[in-house]
């Protein structure tokens, strides 16, 4: 009884947070208003108010990028994870109540009983392969870090005169003025800086298994690291009277021994446009920083000049093995052996952040749809297997997989399943996840004109033409599922007129 009350009293609190926590609204001339989302008038136009004006203004959808809603915070958070991924992009989360060769229907507590036709799934995720989530964005830049070797301890805040200032590109000057910093903007990071050296970091964000997953996007030549397994412990920190420790840090192009300083303890995946290397960087008792290459099984990477890819890495801190997969195929494993034969207490040193840091001093990134999660030890996923002519099926524990054609779903929860090697009937709450054959798939229909991508915590995003709204519930009419009435409860943002032209992201002023 005790316990049922903590858990009411701690979800009403954190209900009566995400309240207080005003909305955004972000216009696409760059203009941002504080307020609260009042809901979707014809038109569409979305309505606002602010305390400052006594009646609710109503703006046009067509100028307007995004409203990000209470902060990023949702007021409850979906409690499943296992969701429904469609041929145009939309992830629908809620449980899989029935399957046939018409239709998949699903049981969700944003939206009710959703109906939604086979040819247009891609992906069924009854038991997603990460497990929890533990964290999903960004929604808010509150809850980052940006760390440089002359700031340990993190940037100090920002002075609007320098931010204006145009950066050097002379590596002879890369010493004056302050470090170069990220930019947040909607729902991405960016890095649009000459200056190198910057790192932007999240602290005890991951799991001892964790999967680490996110939207990469670059111009130019890719020159990019990622850190994970981080306790950013200090260099020297306990000898400042050390001349190194006393020195103007200044991280040059590519330089990988200025790593511990950003990250600790740390593993560090460096990746450029055609190679990855994997980096050991460590932090001695004395405070001493040093970096060791690991093995790397791999060297073969073609991720072009400009381009995007969706960067996933599987990492048990305790066992050292590590998994790296580029747009779900896989691509390099390290064993605790071949990262170097370090000893299990050397590898227990590690830490439960990571973040990111830019190489090149001329390679604009963008980081977006940042998954940490819970990782079961599967070693691959049925994404990886995905074959044009028939169903490939995961099973939960890792190891079995099946390659044939999905039936029905019966009453008892078991699929039917038709198979090169005979006829299986497996309970549901078993599969991992099923990759429908490309073959039997519909071609994704192009975006409506005024199109709104409703985005769910912890994971999640419906699309649609908004139709109205009152703030707590949207009607949207999806291209797919057709009129959808949903609870604004688990949403963190509505992205307007989102567009798929790569190039069109990319303005940080917004």
């Amino acid at each position: 009884m005790i316990r049922s009350t903590l858990i009411l009293w701690f979800s009403s609190f954190a209900c009566l947070l995400a309240k207080e926590r005003p909305d955004l609204l972000r216009f696409s001339n760059g203009d941002q208003l504080h307020g609260t989302f009042l809901g979707l008038q014809k038109g569409p136009q979305a309505s606002w108010k602010r305390d400052d004006v006594d009646l609710p203004v109503e703006f046009k959808t067509e100028s307007i990028r995004h409203i990000i809603l209470r902060g990023g915070r949702p007021i409850k958070s979906l409690e499943s994870l296992s969701n429904v991924t469609l041929v145009n992009g939309d992830r629908v989360p809620g449980n899989i109540t029935a399957i046939d060769d018409e239709q998949i229907t699903m049981e969700t507590t944003f939206a009710g009983v959703l109906r939604i036709p086979r040819a247009q799934v891609s992906i069924i995720s009854p038991n997603p392969l990460g497990g929890r989530v533990h964290y999903h964005g960004p929604f808010s830049e509150d809850e980052w870090k940006m760390k440089h070797p002359q700031f340990p301890d993190g940037l100090p805040p920002a002075d609007p005169e320098d931010q204006t200032k145009p950066q050097k590109t002379d590596e002879s000057d890369a010493a004056d003025g302050p470090p170069g910093r990220w930019v947040f903007s909607g729902s991405a990071w960016y890095w649009q800086q000459k200056k190198v050296g910057t790192a932007l970091i999240r602290e005890n964000a991951m799991p001892d298994r964790a999967v680490l997953s996110f939207d990469l996007a670059w111009k130019n030549r890719l020159n990019f690291a990622v850190a994970f397994n981080a306790d950013f412990a200090q260099v020297n920190a306990k000898n400042p009277d050390k001349p190194d420790a006393q020195k103007v840090r200044v991280m040059m192009p590519g330089d990988s021994s200025e790593l511990p300083r950003l990250f600790g303890n740390s593993y560090v995946l460096q990746m450029a446009s055609n190679y990855l290397m994997l980096f050991r960087s460590s932090v001695d008792k004395e405070g001493n920083g040093s970096v060791d290459r690991a093995q790397v099984n791999t060297s073969n990477l073609r991720l072009g000049e400009t381009g995007k890819a969706k960067v996933e890495i599987r990492s048990n801190r305790l066992s050292g093995g590590i998994s790296l997969f580029i747009n779900d195929e896989f691509v390099a494993q390290w064993s605790a052996k071949e990262l170097g034969g370090f000893e299990a207490a050397e590898i227990n040193n590690l830490g439960n952040g990571f973040g990111f840091v830019v190489q090149g001093t001329d390679s604009p990134i963008r980081i977006s749809d940042v998954v940490v999660s819970e990782w079961n030890g599967m070693p691959d996923s049925a994404r990886s297997l995905q074959v044009d002519d028939q169903d490939v099926v995961l099973m939960a524990n890792g190891t079995d997989r099946l390659a044939g054609k999905v039936g029905k779903l019966d009453e008892e929860g078991k699929v039917r399943f038709e198979g090169k090697h005979g006829n299986f009937h497996f309970p549901l709450n078993d599969v991992a996840e099923i990759r429908f054959a490309r073959e039997q798939q519909a071609v994704a229909a192009q975006a409506p004109a005024k199109n709104i991508i409703i985005r769910l915590a912890p994971i999640g995003a419906i699309s649609g033409t908004p139709v109205s709204g009152n703030g707590t519930t949207l009607e949207i009419i999806n291209p797919i599922m057709g009129e959808i009435n949903l609870s604004t409860a688990p949403a963190v943002m509505l992205e307007f007129n989102a567009s798929n032209q790569f190039i069109d992201s990319w303005d940080v002023d917004f």
